[in-house]
């Protein structure tokens, strides 16, 4: 599997440039990166990564880093 790009990602799944998102971005920090998109979001790392996420991990996947830290439990980065 080809790797995936976290902040393309979600860059992408919130309509913004990838310049706007980084290592501290979260949903406070964040224009657009509401409740919806982060349905969007958690559903878009499911099919990029190829995994199912918990009902857990994405309540608390609200940022970059907490995102990084789900898919490293995983054994993604």
């Amino acid at each position: 599997m080809a790797a995936v790009n976290l902040l393309a990602v979600i860059a992408g799944t919130l309509g913004i440039p990838p310049n706007e998102i980084t290592e501290s971005s979260d949903m406070s920090n964040t224009k657009k990166w509401d409740s919806l998109r982060q349905v969007m979001l958690m559903t878009e790392l499911e099919t990029s990564y190829g995994i199912e996420l918990t009902d857990q991990e994405m309540t608390e996947a609200t940022s970059v880093a907490k995102i990084r830290a789900v898919l490293a439990e995983r054994g993604l980065s």
